[in-house]
């Protein structure tokens, strides 16, 4: 069930997804850095309970399934998920897509065993509502993995253009119905909120400069293969990728 600033921000994303998605291939599947930097940090999940925040049009929920995964995949946005059901469909997999609010699930408690979520915290409007939801419905000493946005490097420029001349953020995706402003650490103090321990934590596409009349990737390094340039410039990476365990409840005496 949506609320009725949700259901208005899900129109606008139907829109989107209209616009940008539906043309592909669909018995192809695409996936992107990000998806690749969540399977980095966890990929053993062949027989698990798998849920995926903010689908989009099903691509990296196919290739869970095809991991051996049992995978349950939400959107807020209908027609994504019918772009996504469409997908599956026409590739064989029996994927259980769901039109739903990050911020109030309907699983029960302790429903999954390994949480998704690319890209799609800072696109919903309360952050730390869908976390603690997240946490909800994972099982203890179960896995989130999570990615978004960090504007601790060339993008704040952007951001400050934008600031300046009242302009709406575009991230490079087009402008979006919602489109938080968030710094790594900032993303890391609600894990630890929601009572989420973070085990890692890594970084790709470093942004270092954005020029007028030149291409936003004219100044990216979207990975460094040696060691310390990584961890040294991890805190300036735009995608930002956390592996959390949810911890057991400590026993009350």
């Amino acid at each position: 069930m949506l609320d009725d600033f949700t259901t208005d921000k899900s129109k606008e994303y139907d829109r989107w997804h209209s616009s940008v998605h539906g043309h592909e291939d669909p018995n192809k599947i695409q996936l992107c850095s990000w998806h690749l930097d969540s399977l980095s940090l966890f990929s053993s999940i062949n027989g698990l309970k798998v849920l995926e925040i903010g689908c989009g049009v099903g691509d990296f929920a196919i290739h869970l399934t095809q991991l051996g995964a049992m995978v349950t995949a939400v959107d807020f946005s209908s027609a994504a998920i019918e772009i996504a059901k469409n997908k599956a469909t026409t590739q064989g997999y029996n994927i259980n897509f769901q039109v739903a609010d990050a911020q109030m699930l309907s699983f029960d408690n302790e429903s999954f065993d390994v949480i998704y979520s690319c890209e799609c915290l800072e696109h919903i409007p309360d952050p730390q509502k869908a976390l603690s939801e997240m946490n909800r419905v994972l099982k203890p000493k179960g896995r989130l993995i999570l990615t978004t946005e960090n504007y601790s490097n060339g993008m704040l420029i952007g951001w400050l253009k934008c600031w300046l001349f009242r302009e709406p953020f575009n991230s490079g995706a087009g402008v979006q119905a919602i489109e938080h402003f968030f710094l790594f650490w900032n993303v890391a103090n609600m894990f630890r909120e929601n009572k989420l321990n973070i085990l890692r934590m890594i970084g790709s596409h470093h942004v270092f400069l954005l020029l007028p009349r030149m291409h936003p990737h004219t100044f990216v390094v979207e990975k460094f293969k040696n060691t310390f340039l990584a961890k040294l410039f991890k805190p300036f990476a735009r995608h930002v990728s956390f592996e959390a365990i949810k911890l057991p409840n400590e026993p009350t005496h």
